[in-house]
């Protein structure tokens, strides 16, 4: 009789913790984050690539943004001030950062061998960068005093299968 109770309760207790280890919790939609760099909060833009079992075919999250606003409005940043980009809540297990050189209507200047892709690792949902200069602003031949660049940084981030696109962007001086 003893060794069924034990048995009983084993299968009980195994049976529980493989629920709980198959039930892990992903967020119902793309959690909210900041991003301040310096002194400035800054807008972004998300966009789901698969959620829950969907594929979505969307516009290019940089063109998004730029449609929500003229170019005078992007915040220009100095180079050397760090990005902290913070999830209140439910931080991704796999996280991304790509800085890309895009125009005013939000199209990549350059091929994909341009693109800067920066490592960061969350800490308690938080993680930080230094916004540096992008090395492919020196490739244009056409030269301009005082001319800025246009950067777009495109984050994925992925819960499991899930997995969304979360994008800003800022002006900063040229090479």
């Amino acid at each position: 009789m003893k060794k069924l109770i034990v048995a009983i309760t084993l299968v009980l207790l195994t049976s529980i913790l493989m629920i709980r280890c198959a039930s892990t919790k992903f967020p119902e939609e793309p959690p909210k984050l900041t991003i301040v760099i310096g002194d400035k909060q800054l807008d972004y833009v998300v966009a789901k690539n698969q959620w829950n079992d969907a594929k979505y075919d969307r516009e290019d999250t940089f063109k998004t943004i730029l449609k929500k606003g003229s170019e005078s409005e992007i915040p220009y940043i100095e180079i050397g001030n760090t990005a902290t980009i913070s999830f209140t809540n439910n931080p991704p297990s796999k996280f991304t950062i790509s800085d890309v050189l895009i125009d005013k209507n939000g199209n990549q200047l350059y091929s994909d061998k341009e693109i800067i892709n920066i490592p960061i690792k969350l800490k308690n949902g938080k993680g930080s960068f230094e916004i540096k200069k992008h090395l492919a602003s020196g490739l244009s031949s056409y030269y301009l005093e005082d001319k800025t660049d246009i950067r777009g940084f495109r984050m994925i981030a992925t819960w499991g299968e899930n997995e969304c696109e979360y994008t800003f962007i800022i002006r900063t001086d040229s090479f």
